[in-house]
């Protein structure tokens, strides 16, 4: 059997979308699979993903992510969402980082 390997910046910032939007995110990536296998592109993968969210039902005007709205999000280039994907994986890697740094006492003992 084959891992897959999805890289932790896709994997988080899927997880925070699925989040946002208040679904499960293992019950969308399963459903993502499901449809997938079931019904392979025939066409290129972003009609094929157009056609998939379309099943979301979420209206063009509602808010989305990082102040934009849903259609003002898929009206992005790849190379524009690219840029907002590498945002909000520096805001999470600094997020993470103000969550890990911790002031440690001088009275502190250390394991080990």
């Amino acid at each position: 059997m084959e891992t897959l390997q999805i890289p932790s910046r896709l994997r988080e910032n899927f997880i925070g979308t699925c989040r946002q939007l208040q679904l499960d995110a293992n019950r969308v990536l399963e459903q993502f699979i499901g449809r997938f296998v079931s019904q392979p592109p025939e066409q290129s993968i972003e009609e094929w993903m157009q056609n998939f969210l379309g099943n979301i039902r979420l209206s063009g005007e509602e808010k989305f992510v990082d102040g934009l709205t849903v259609d003002e999000y898929f009206s992005l280039t790849e190379a524009q969402r690219d840029v907002l994907w590498d945002k909000w994986e520096q805001e999470t890697d600094q997020a993470v980082g103000r969550m890990t740094a911790r002031k440690v006492g001088e009275d502190a003992n250390f394991a080990g």
